[in-house]
């Protein structure tokens, strides 16, 4: 019989430990190259196709927004996130998204720049989402915006028009979707100008930069006299004693730079006190929203009535006057047959904001690259897009100096019956905030 001696014995059980020490000093990072980080470092997926990193996978692509979903405005703005998420759940039903699903996933920010920095933070560190996308309001995105681009988090078209978000010096990683406030006022300020000229004019506008903004683009632009000027916190309970004051002044116009409940406000606060000057305001007041909430329990045709007359901006097939556009019956569509919300001006203008990011992501997929860094090359590549739900005439178009989607309006009047009647034969180019 073969016999095998001690000293081999001895040799084997060394070499046998030294491998052990080796394989456990490797899983350590200890004893040799430290491995990279799954957090950053690209990876592709199981073809070898298409680069990946941060919150996408051989099947899905996450993706996050912060948006308000409690508090005053909350009612205002509930349709956005649920018509994302029907949206892209219809997407998906098709096969997503370079063979991937979209996960949208959503925080109430409470309208908060404070509370807005930490579901961004929770949403970019704890979830890792491949990308954010229409984060809500002015103050919200304040609060956020400068963590999201040191994290180097693509912040894609987020919904407000100040077009400081739009520099790509300070703020790399953002992209703004609405046009810019300082452009609608010029834009309203000549219409003004050329069909009510010699007529006085009130403001009432938000304390922020929102407000600010949009006063700016009028008063520089408006060649008539401003009697008086009053602002509010977008936090405020009640706005009535700047109301009397506006009042008192005795003006021809108001113009109105404020978020839809606001403006709600003037216009019950002008029913109850027999007051009808004529009323400019922002787009941001979407006719079926602003509507719905002067006419309350009474209904939205009520609402149509009082607000009838007032000159604004519009971007976005108008929900009553298009209703049997093909673009907004499969909106329709979309929107039924994936729990969406009822169909209205900011549902429509929230499925522009999908298509566009659909758009975006089949790019980075074409590209081969769907790492943070790649999504955002996609999004800036976008030329000539037409989301289905926008007017005509109106694309978006970007580039890497170029961060803003939307740089166009159409001056409209509301209708009694809620229809939009343009103004001006078609739309005005904006200045992108340029004095």
């Amino acid at each position: 019989m073969f016999k095998i001696s001690r000293t081999w014995i001895l040799l084997a059980l060394v070499l046998v430990g030294s491998l052990l020490v080796a394989a456990c000093d490797d899983d350590d990072g200890e004893g040799g190259d430290e491995p990279e980080s799954t957090t950053s470092s690209a990876t592709t997926d199981a073809s070898g196709d298409v680069k990946t990193d941060v919150g996408v996978s051989d099947t899905e692509i996450k993706l996050g927004q912060h948006i308000v979903q409690s508090g005053n405005l909350a009612s205002v703005y509930q349709p956005v996130a649920p018509t994302l998420l029907a949206y892209f759940k219809s997407v998906n039903a098709q096969g997503g998204v370079c063979d991937r699903q979209i996960t949208l996933l959503v925080e109430d920010d409470q309208y908060s720049p404070a509370i807005a920095l930490e579901k961004a933070k929770k949403l970019a560190e704890q979830d890792e989402v491949a990308a954010f996308i229409g984060n809500l309001g002015t103050p919200p995105n304040t609060g956020s915006a400068q963590y999201i681009n040191e994290q180097e988090v693509p912040d894609l078209f987020i919904a407000t028009g100040v077009n400081t978000f739009a520099d790509v010096k300070t703020l790399p990683y953002t992209v703004l979707f609405n046009p810019d406030y300082i452009s609608e006022g010029n834009i309203l300020a000549d219409y003004v100008n050329e069909n009510f000229a010699g007529q006085s004019v009130a403001i009432l506008s938000q304390n922020d930069d929102f407000g600010e903004s949009g006063r700016q683009g009028f008063v520089d632009t408006f060649e008539g006299e401003v009697v008086a000027e009053e602002t509010y916190e977008s936090t405020a309970t009640e706005i009535n004693s700047q109301l009397a004051n506006l009042k008192n002044a005795n003006p021809d116009i108001v113009y109105v730079y404020a978020t839809p409940a606001y403006t709600a406000r003037l216009y019950a606060y002008m029913k109850t006190n027999d007051w009808n000057p004529q009323i400019v305001m922002s787009y941001v007041n979407s006719a079926t929203t602003l509507a719905a909430l002067v006419g309350g329990d009474a209904g939205p045709a009520e609402g149509f009535a009082q607000i009838a007359g007032a000159i604004t901006n519009n971007y976005v097939l108008d929900a009553v006057a298009d209703a049997d556009d093909p673009a907004v019956q499969d909106h329709a569509k979309i929107m039924a047959d994936n729990g969406g919300p009822p169909v209205g001006t900011l549902t429509i203008y929230s499925q522009a904001i999908a298509e566009t990011v659909v758009q975006t992501l089949e790019i980075a997929c074409e590209n081969g690259d769907l790492t943070r860094a790649g999504i955002l090359a996609a999004a800036e590549s976008v030329e000539g897009f037409h989301p289905s739900v926008l007017l005509e005439g109106i694309d978006v178009t970007l580039g890497e100096d170029d961060h803003s989607a939307i740089q166009s309006l159409q001056p409209v009047e509301v209708q009694a019956d809620g229809t939009l009647k343009p103004l001006t034969e078609a739309p005005v180019e904006s200045t992108g905030g340029e004095e």
